[in-house]
């Protein structure tokens, strides 16, 4: 273990290898990987392109990779294990899931089901309860976030009530997007710290990453020690699973901060690094692999 850890901190730049926890901590951890890879999983878009919420980090951006619901057809869905259920959201916050369940509710049984529902009230989407759906749920650090990046007249107390009003009635896994307004702070620690209270399975983190055509487009993401700050916090105050997700800058950052997180205990990673992977490898580390989602990986 020893020398796979001077491995991996040899990858690291100079100036960011302070931020690996020290080789005795290292040794505790279990070791081994969760590769997540989604390619099972269809992403679907109730909106086709379009979003009114117009977010700032976003814009409607990343509904351009995903697939209409409407325009689908039943062998559409033949090589895939689960289905992802979003789309642009009104300029009050939510997704229209609550117009299309008759079409959901007719998607091949065998389907996994994960909701994107944005901010709405629960009780439209109980009628389908009985898929058991996994339901992705954003959740925002401060009412700055809200206002600024989401464009939305609620608070981080109105997103938390309707998160546990949803995890009364499905499977709700918390996204924590770290550096969202702007890669600066974003009350990240205060999302955890309400989460801490509650009974998860999950969580899963992703990273502000600046989107070309988007009011956020020319800032930076946030300084790597913000991002590793952030996982040591929930590592030590959640008693779940954490798993960094999709959405994350992609390069030299990308590798830098898969590598820490793992030496950090970080054992669910969406799309790793190559070379994090090849080390790992070549060390003996088991590799698990899973198709789907992040959410659906439970």
């Amino acid at each position: 273990m020893q020398t796979l850890y001077a491995e991996l901190l040899s990858a690291l730049p100079a100036q960011l290898r302070d931020l690996a926890p020290a080789l005795s901590r290292f040794n505790e951890t279990s070791s081994y990987l969760d590769r997540i890879r989604p390619a099972k999983t269809l992403s679907v878009s109730l909106t086709d392109h379009e979003c009114q919420q117009k977010c700032a980090h976003c814009s409607g951006h990343y509904l351009k990779g995903m697939q209409m619901l409407s325009r689908l057809k039943p062998d559409s869905f033949s090589e895939y294990d689960a289905v992802l259920i979003s789309g642009g959201s009104s300029k009050a916050g939510a997704v229209p899931i609550a117009e299309h369940i008759n079409e959901i509710l007719k998607l091949p049984e065998s389907l996994q089901i994960n909701l994107h529902p944005g901010f709405q009230p629960v009780e439209p989407l109980l009628p389908l309860t009985g898929r058991k759906p996994i339901v992705s749920f954003d959740l925002p650090g401060s009412d700055t976030v809200i206002k600024d990046v989401f464009k939305l007249p609620y608070s981080t107390k109105d997103f938390q009530e309707l998160f546990v009003s949803y995890s009364q009635h499905f499977v709700t896994v918390p996204h924590i997007c770290i550096g969202l307004n702007r890669g600066k702070n974003s009350g990240e620690e205060s999302t955890i710290d309400f989460l801490a209270e509650l009974q998860l399975k999950q969580a899963v983190f992703i990273i502000f990453r600046p989107t070309p055509g988007t009011e956020f487009a020319d800032e930076s993401p946030p300084e790597p020690a913000r991002v590793i700050e952030v996982l040591k916090y929930a590592r030590m105050k959640l008693n779940c699973e954490l798993l960094l997700g999709c959405m994350r800058p992609a390069g030299k950052y990308r590798s830098q901060i898969d590598i820490l997180a793992w030496l950090h205990g970080i054992r669910k990673i969406v799309q790793p690094d190559h070379g994090l992977l090849t080390t790992l490898k070549s060390h003996g580390i088991k590799i698990n692999e899973y198709a789907n989602c992040c959410a659906l990986n439970i």
